[in-house]
């Protein structure tokens, strides 16, 4: 895939590096853990082509966007604001997919003026506090990612696991689909894709400070609180997600009054390949067309 040129601001807050692709709705995307906003780029060509401007920050951390607070949802949400005034955005649609879930919710917090709908989609929305929270089979390891002082170690597993995902994507596929693996091996546009998402986690891995922000954020965070989003809100889960247990989305959507769960059979984690995928990528197209005309 062939990405364009990241381009950069300088904030009160600190430097941010942002993609801004497309015209029409004005989206403003939080990528994922492990990789930066290329990667959002490369999984969502569909939103794209249905006439969405995907405005896609490197979160704090990734590549060029300055670390700031550690820990903190709400620093990100603020140098995205930031950047929405720059390029003179008054209002958007915002979306959290995975490890951007709870900085998209704050934004939809903080700036309720500037939401006009939040969709989470796979989305860690409940802080780290119990291992029930965490990915499939991670749950003992809770107090490692509790401890500073063993940052190291993580960040070496991580390392680890980015090698092995590069030097065999199927391993990658395999990981991130969970029980969906053999109802998407077979999917030729998935297995290229995966590839290209190894390559981008590669990179993350050698400079892993936004993947640790990340860590951060999810065991010192408040995530998702009750009433405290009021604006539509689109949940899109698969229920066999390995790595953000479904037990997210059904916080979610107990937490926002104007919430609605779309639960899906796609590709576990991968909800962009799989039996629903398309089905999902309809829906997900009219509420925001639905939610921003209103």
């Amino acid at each position: 895939m062939l990405v364009p040129n990241q381009q950069r601001i300088e904030t009160p807050h600190g430097d941010v590096e942002y993609l801004d692709v497309g015209t029409g709705t004005p989206t403003l995307y939080f990528h994922g853990t492990g990789a930066g906003n290329d990667a959002a780029l490369l999984l969502e060509q569909s939103l794209l082509k249905s006439g969405c401007r995907l405005v896609v920050p490197n979160r704090p951390g990734y590549h060029g966007t300055t670390l700031g607070r550690r820990g903190s949802a709400k620093f990100c949400a603020d140098l995205a604001a930031e950047l929405l005034t720059h390029l003179a955005i008054s209002r958007a649609v915002v979306i959290g997919t995975s490890g951007g879930g709870m900085p998209a919710a704050c934004f939809a917090q903080c700036y309720p003026d500037r939401t006009a709908a939040l969709i989470l989609q796979c989305a860690q929305s409940h802080k780290w506090n119990d291992g029930k929270w965490l990915p499939q089979g991670l749950g003992p390891a809770l107090f490692l990612f509790r401890h500073r002082i063993f940052t190291p170690f993580l960040r070496w597993q991580n390392t680890r696991h980015a090698k092995a995902s590069h030097r065999q994507p199927i391993t990658c596929l395999r990981r991130m689909s969970g029980s969906r693996f053999l109802e998407i091996r077979d999917d030729l546009n998935a297995v290229q894709q995966i590839s290209e998402l190894a390559e981008m986690t590669l990179l993350c891995a050698a400079a892993p400070a936004g993947i640790q922000n990340d860590w951060a954020i999810m065991v010192g965070d408040n995530g998702v609180a009750h009433e405290t989003i009021g604006c539509p809100t689109l949940i899109i889960h698969d229920r066999a997600d390995p790595l953000v247990p479904f037990l997210h989305a059904e916080w979610s959507q107990s937490c926002i009054r104007k919430s609605r769960l779309l639960a899906i059979q796609a590709g576990g984690h991968l909800i962009w390949f799989g039996k629903e995928s398309t089905f999902m990528q309809a829906k997900r197209v009219a509420f925001i067309r639905e939610t921003f005309a209103a």
